[in-house]
């Protein structure tokens, strides 16, 4: 009996996302950022879209066009609702009623809001499927508003002495930093060719950003003189970036980033890295299952474990998934 007990726990902490995330509806099988029949698509960023030819998908437009799916049709049934989520322009939650109950997948979520999103809506849920990217106490982070606080007081001291480069995830984080640059610093950056493609279907949605693409002849202008620009984070390393420019240019240049792991994984690869994230920190993790107040939890990411546990000993029926 006790070696069937330790069997039985095993298999319980072994639980696949994908299984939670595929819900049969009918004859069909509805994919929550995974395969599927149907394929609900909560934002657009790429480990979420994966492929990008689609049949049938439920999605927020702001996503399809973001993530440049190519699809068939586009859903809407009775059964589904769809609730902002954070975390990026036109996220989204989905709610599914089936058999009496709602199930809620949250994707990646921001309760606060940022600079071109409104925080999610928490919905009270039978099931919940939440994310915990930042689910550990030792993530909470500050106020968007005073980080931007930060880097204006940053770029404007540095502008004059050099170019100033920010390394940021070409959707969503970059937009955010074009945003912060435009309202806090009156700057109108210098953006790579791909993250100026994304920043524009911002604007085709009614989410302005003023940018500059540096691939451009005004961009090509611009690199003339001191700028501020915002180039991929894949598409660089620091160290030789900071040498090849410094070299080019004949002048100073400072590298900055904005990432949610900086406020516990600081880098001496930038000269000013600061602790800002599109995900949910702890404190807003906790707050979202507390008004959710769900029968049953499932949590995936990172502290997927950590979060589960913490969830537990607050009273919760709460499961990790992989």
């Amino acid at each position: 009996m006790k070696q069937l007990k330790i069997s039985l726990h095993i298999f319980l902490l072994m639980i696949k996302f994908s299984e939670i995330a595929t819900i049969q509806l009918g004859d069909k099988k509805l994919g929550l950022d995974v395969p599927g029949d149907i394929c609900y698509i909560s934002h657009a960023h790429s480990d979420h879209v994966k492929n990008k030819n689609k049949k049938s998908i439920i999605a927020s437009q702001p996503t399809i066009d973001i993530s440049g799916m190519n699809y068939t049709e586009k859903i809407d049934l009775k059964q589904i609702k769809l609730h902002r989520a954070g975390h990026m322009f036109g996220a989204t939650q989905i709610e599914i009623l089936k058999d009496g109950e709602n199930f809620v997948y949250t994707g990646d979520l921001s309760v606060s809001d940022g600079f071109t999103f409104k925080g999610a809506k928490i919905i009270e849920a039978d099931s919940l499927l939440i994310e915990a990217t930042y689910g550990m106490r030792d993530y909470v982070f500050p106020k968007r508003e005073d980080i931007a606080h930060i880097i204006r007081r940053e770029v404007m001291s540095r502008i004059n002495y050099g170019n100033i480069i920010f390394s940021a995830y070409p959707t969503g984080k970059s937009q955010e930093l074009i945003k912060i640059l435009n309202e806090y610093c009156g700057i109108t950056p210098l953006v790579s060719g791909k993250i100026a493609e994304i920043s524009e279907n911002y604007n085709k949605n009614g989410n302005k950003l003023s940018f500059i693409n540096s691939e451009s002849a005004e961009g090509s202008e611009l690199l003339k003189s001191n700028f501020i620009g915002i180039v991929s984070k894949s598409s660089i390393n620091p160290y030789d970036f900071r040498t090849k420019m410094t070299g080019f240019y004949g002048k100073p240049t400072y590298l900055m980033s904005l990432s949610g792991w900086n406020l516990k994984c600081r880098s001496d690869k930038y000269d000013v890295a600061l602790p800002m994230s599109d995900h949910a920190d702890y404190n807003e993790l906790i707050e979202y299952v507390e008004y959710s107040n769900p029968k049953k939890v499932y949590v995936f990411g990172p502290f997927a474990e950590t979060f589960s546990n913490v969830l537990r000993l607050k009273g919760y029926n709460s499961q990790k998934v992989k």
